[in-house]
């Protein structure tokens, strides 16, 4: 903290001790009843050489002398010692000069409200000197100074409240409406009408470009009109500089501010200034404010202003963070992901997008064998159905699905005992025909002999028929192979109709496959594709099949349609039976891991958005 910094060289003179008392007197400001109460003092000890007055600077970093005594000159700096000393000791010091120790310097601290505001230093013989009347003198004296500093203090206070209170009530306009830019339009209209302006304009900045947001007395205007223009240029020239613009018509500094001088010109007012709105060290805003009157703005002026616009920096920010678009939020959304990335920091953030970045080159750039899962259900290559011979009764069932038959071995019987009894009676038939057509030829009756050899013949082809059909009472396994259906232990006595299904049986060792393949995968299925197979039963084990044939029609099941597609082993399978179920995969060629994972929701995507009519 500076005590004294040096001051110019003065030529002024003192004053008489009357015109001193009468300037003491009638002072208007502190530096003329500073100055006087100062030649009082000196002329009341005529031993003192050099005298200052100092009082805290506006911003309280340091103190500035208020008056001087005689006059201001280079060896005043040495009196800055004194000053500090007693500035930080709170208390009166009187110490040798660091220039001369035959001079004595003299400071004492001036407080108002228990604060130091200011203090008093003088330089003096060090002999000699009336140091106790000088020091009562000023005890008593100084009281001037302190009630001086504290009515500066106060009048600082109201006029901080004064304000204070201005600001207030001018961010309360741009609070009380639900709408921004009515918020922003009726604060425009408030501070036209409290700086006695001519205009005044509020812009806004969105990534680098600013756009004029309000207009006093305006509350709707054309952006592309050339006076909206001039504004954004003087607007945008004071967010570059980063600092408060002020110019009017008739000041020297008009041609450093082309854009100002530009609005001046085209809106023919005198004075304009323009306050960057900032935050973090960003400009958000830019508000302008112009006067038909060449008066300058007042420091006052200035501060309420800055106040002003530092307690709008964040509304401004809030409000239009608040009020953006979808689409805006998605972009800074995005925008801040990207700086999170690519800048410095968020170390997790940068993980997780190269673990992401990987994927997606994993799931676009490799390629991965693409195989059609189905549903997969073994078959004979062929079925034989046994059924019943003749309308009959059941009488035995050897066998039941699931067993191994060979070529001619019985699976069932039929009761014979009423075909044996007719058996029996057509036979003695035959029998009695036979003795009677004897009878007719030894007796040469030709009529009998034709009559009775048709009886003999139907009673022959009725025997014949009961020896086919007795020998059919047996039902005999047609060839080698495994029972696919067919239970009858549990019906024997029941009637038997011709032609009833009585077993299935296939092959053994020859099967084919039968894939229920989605209709969604369908379209890739192609004959002569290969796949592998793996049973419910044998699930350590994978055999290799073909595609032999793709049957168009589509079979509902579990509300989804599946068609049936056959396929050959391409080699035999001991251990298969008919009806194994598994899972059967077909290769249909190379494809990007993206699209194996994701085909199926992307298709189901596209049909969804076709069904909207999208």
């Amino acid at each position: 903290m500076s005590a004294l910094p040096s001051l110019p060289e003065s030529t002024s003179t003192p004053l008489p001790i009357a015109d001193a008392w009468t300037r003491f007197i009638t002072a208007r400001h502190a530096g003329e009843f500073s100055e006087a109460w100062l030649i009082l003092l000196c002329e009341k000890f005529p031993s003192v050489q050099q005298a200052a007055v100092l009082v805290e600077s506006n911003d309280g970093q340091n103190y500035v002398p208020i008056a001087v005594w005689p006059s201001a000159d280079a060896q005043m700096a040495s009196l800055g010692t004194a000053v500090q000393r007693a500035l930080t000791e709170r208390r009166v010091v009187a110490q040798p000069s660091p220039d001369d120790e035959e001079t004595l310097h003299v400071a004492t601290p001036i407080t108002a409200h228990d604060q130091i505001r200011g203090a008093v230093v003088l330089a003096m013989p060090a002999s000699g000197a009336p140091l106790a009347l000088l020091l009562r003198e000023l005890h008593w004296s100084s009281a001037w100074l302190s009630n001086l500093l504290g009515k500066r203090d106060h009048d600082m206070a109201v006029s901080a409240h004064r304000r204070s209170l201005g600001v207030l009530e001018a961010v309360a306009v741009a609070l009380r409406h639900e709408h921004f830019q009515q918020a922003l339009f009726d604060a425009c209209n408030d501070l036209r009408q409290r700086f006695d302006g001519s205009r005044a304009a509020l812009a806004l900045v969105d990534r680098g470009e600013l756009n004029l947001a309000a207009l006093s007395e305006a509350a709707t205007f054309e952006k592309a009109s050339p006076l909206v223009q001039a504004y954004a240029a003087a607007m945008a020239e004071a967010c570059d500089l980063a600092q408060t613009v002020e110019t009017g018509t008739d000041t020297e500094d008009a041609a450093h501010f082309r854009a100002h001088a530009a609005l001046l010109e085209r809106t023919g007012a005198a004075r304009v200034v323009s306050i960057p709105v900032t935050a973090q060290a960003r400009c958000i805003a830019v508000l302008t404010i112009e006067r038909t009157q060449p008066e300058a703005f007042t420091a006052e002026d200035r501060q309420w202003l800055d106040t002003f616009c530092g307690l709008l920096s964040p509304i401004v920010a809030q409000r239009t963070h608040a009020e953006r678009s979808s689409l805006q939020r998605f972009r800074d959304e995005g925008e801040r992901m990207l700086a999170a990335i690519v800048g410095p920091r968020h170390l997790v953030w940068k993980a997780a997008s190269a673990a992401v970045a990987l994927l997606l080159a994993l799931l676009i750039l490799v390629p991965v064998d693409y195989r059609v899962s189905a549903k997969t259900v073994t078959e004979g290559e062929i079925q034989r159905v046994v059924a019943a011979p003749y309308e009959g009764f059941l009488a035995a069932g050897y066998v039941r699905a699931g067993d191994t038959v060979s070529k001619g071995q019985t699976m069932a019987q039929l009761d014979d005992h009423d075909l044996r009894v007719e058996q029996a009676r057509w036979s003695s038939e035959r029998d009695q025909y036979d003795n009677k057509l004897r009878e007719a030829m030894a007796g040469h009756d030709l009529t009998a002999i034709q009559v009775v050899s048709a009886q003999l013949r139907e009673a022959q082809a009725q025997l014949d028929l009961l020896d086919d059909k007795l020998a059919r009472a047996k039902v005999l396994a047609p060839y080698d192979g495994v029972v696919v259906s067919g239970d009858l232990s549990q019906q024997v006595g029941t009637p038997l109709e011709a032609g009833k299904k009585l077993f299935e049986v296939a092959p053994l060792h020859s099967y084919r496959v039968i894939l229920q393949v989605d209709e969604r995968d369908i379209a890739q299925m192609e004959r002569g594709q290969h796949g592998r197979l793996v049973m419910n039963g044998l699930s350590g084990r994978s055999m290799p099949f073909t595609v032999g044939r793709i049957m168009p029609v589509a079979t509902a099941q579990d509300g989804r349609n599946f068609y049936r597609v056959e396929a050959r082993l391409a080699q035999d399978a001991n251990v298969l039976l008919p009806g194994m179920e598994g899972v059967g995969k077909v290769e249909i060629g190379k494809r990007k891991l993206g699209w194996v994972l994701l085909h199926t929701t992307f298709d189901w995507i596209r049909m969804t958005l076709w069904t909207w009519g999208l």
